[in-house]
């Protein structure tokens, strides 16, 4: 989100991704990389909901507001689009620009880092707890999606919501570039409402990939994550070329105004973007919330789905290094703006790169082995950044940037290979009827892990008394860090050995509040 902005991270110091965290996205150049998505975009985005015509809106609180065709069949008979191919694509690429500018919003990302660090003077600790803090927004993306349907603006249940979405983005920057925003607590709260803003903007594109995956395979399910993340690694390419390189010739400020235009895009977004006017009474919507939050508490209780987000919850609340790192590559390696952008674009480009290695080859592999291997290698691949902090790669020969670079490569693969199961596995996880709110409710689990984790870093950080003039226990922070990358795997029984969309339908269809039909 528009909050993430440092250099976060416990595997991969600069793998970069937008978490998380998550989910998490995000605009800066932070990753988990071995943490399993931790720095992950609180979320994802997906392409475009499934409505029957006459479904009760309210039965997927961020279902879109018209039926379209599935976009695997767009142009695939070989002939014209008909209408509603025409409706699929304009969403999907509506849907594919939010997903966009939240990977190119990471243009801000160091300028975020050297504000805190160099104008701001704030400690690696404090860093590390204002960026999580930032994130809190997107663990109420549920609430975002009952909100737009229970209270439509003129007559519109998406479009306002998408162009308040914009417009308090945009502010939040424009106010973080002046000179009244010069505390702490004023930059928190700045950074906090944009990474609100672009959490409901996620919200009402977000759904879509999921209804999307209803009823086809783990492999087809893959596949859409695969592309839908693709797109956000291409927005985070862009944000990291410019993101170094940028700072030699703008101040931070500077930075903060630029990033306060993208948002304004969701201006157009809202604009063009289908959708039906909504003509029933809105206190009959608002009366059906209760029954609503009923369903979800009752698919929540289900063991096929409480099990598993238990387990994401863990993975994602490890302890995390994160912005020691920044502190580190600055005042002992004497990295500049400019070679960090380069580390972040080598991530962001090995991203994509792991994004297209798990859909080539794993998107068919059982859940619980992807989980079960993924953290033992990025773990052990985690530990060798204690390489770089006792300086073994100068004594092996290898200067501070190959290392580094290679280091950000492999762990930005790894990364994402470790995050794109928690994506898929949250989209099989929902029951016929509870798509988007269930997806919504379990990515937020997995945020409010990452802020969790984030504070757990925090502490420790700060017991072990690094800090910028102290970095002389550093080596014990990254080595804790990674070493609990593993502890969520004696609860890997959680996950299940095979795709659990069926089971979570069957154990969906005896309950009455969950089965009612279209």
């Amino acid at each position: 989100g528009l909050g993430r902005a440092l250099f976060i991270s416990k595997g991969g110091p600069m793998s970069s991704t937008s978490r998380s965290g998550r989910e998490n996205g995000e605009m800066l150049l932070t990753t988990d990389g071995p943490a399993l998505g931790k720095g992950m975009p609180s979320a994802s985005y997906g392409s475009i909901t499934l409505v029957a015509p006459d479904r009760d809106p309210l039965a997927d609180p961020m279902a879109s507001a018209r039926p379209v065709k599935k976009v695997h069949d767009l142009g695939m008979n070989g002939g014209p689009l008909d209408d509603s191919e025409k409706v699929t694509l304009l969403v999907c690429m509506c849907s594919g620009w939010v997903m966009f500018l939240e990977g190119i919003n990471g243009m801000s990302g160091l300028a975020i880092s050297y504000y805190f660090k160099e104008t701001l003077k704030l400690s690696p600790a404090t860093i590390t707890s204002v960026s999580s803090i930032t994130a809190l927004p997107w663990t109420c993306k549920p609430l975002y999606g009952f909100m737009s349907d229970a209270f439509p603006l003129f007559g519109y249940r998406r479009k306002p919501y998408m162009f308040l979405a914009g417009f308090f983005g945009s502010v939040s920057w424009l106010l973080l570039s002046t000179e009244y925003v010069n505390t702490a607590f004023t930059a928190t709260l700045c950074m906090t409402l944009g990474s609100g803003a672009i959490a409901v903007a996620n919200v009402i594109a977000e759904a879509m990939i999921v209804e999307q995956s209803r009823g086809e395979s783990q492999a087809y399910a893959s596949r859409l994550q695969s592309i839908i993340w693709a797109g956000q690694a291409v927005g985070g390419i862009i944000a990291a070329w410019c993101g170094g390189a940028i700072l030699t010739v703008m101040t931070d400020k500077q930075v903060f105004l630029l990033v306060a235009m993208f948002p304004l895009s969701l201006f157009v977004v809202a604009y063009v973007v289908p959708e039906k006017r909504h003509q029933a009474d809105p206190s009959q919507d608002r009366n059906k919330i209760w029954s609503r939050l009923q369903e979800l508490w009752a698919a929540l209780r289900q063991p096929a789905i409480w099990r598993p987000c238990m387990f994401i919850f863990m993975l994602q609340a490890t302890p995390s290094t994160g912005a020691s790192w920044f502190f580190f590559y600055t005042d002992v390696l004497k990295f500049s703006s400019t070679f960090l952008g380069t580390v972040g674009l080598v991530g962001s480009v090995c991203t994509l790169l792991g994004v297209y290695v798990f859909d080539a080859t794993l998107k068919s592999v059982p859940f619980r082995s992807i989980f079960f291997w993924s953290t033992i290698i990025s773990t052990l691949l985690g530990l060798t950044q204690l390489i770089m902090v006792f300086r073994w790669n100068l004594a092996w020969g290898i200067p501070d940037e190959v290392f580094c670079l290679g280091e950000s490569a492999v762990l930005s693969i790894v990364g994402w290979i470790c995050t794109m199961p928690i994506l898929v596995l949250a989209a099989r996880l929902c029951p016929e009827g509870m798509e988007g709110t269930l997806y919504a409710t379990i990515m937020s689990i997995s945020n409010v892990g990452g802020i969790l984790g984030a504070q757990l870093g925090a502490l420790l950080t700060a017991y072990l008394g690094v800090t910028e003039g102290n970095l002389e226990n550093f080596w014990m922070l990254v080595l804790i860090c990674n070493v609990s990358s593993m502890l969520p795997l004696v609860f890997i029984g959680c996950i299940p050995e095979e795709d659990p969309s069926e089971q979570v339908n069957q154990q969906s269809r005896p309950c009455d509040v969950l089965s009612r039909p279209y």
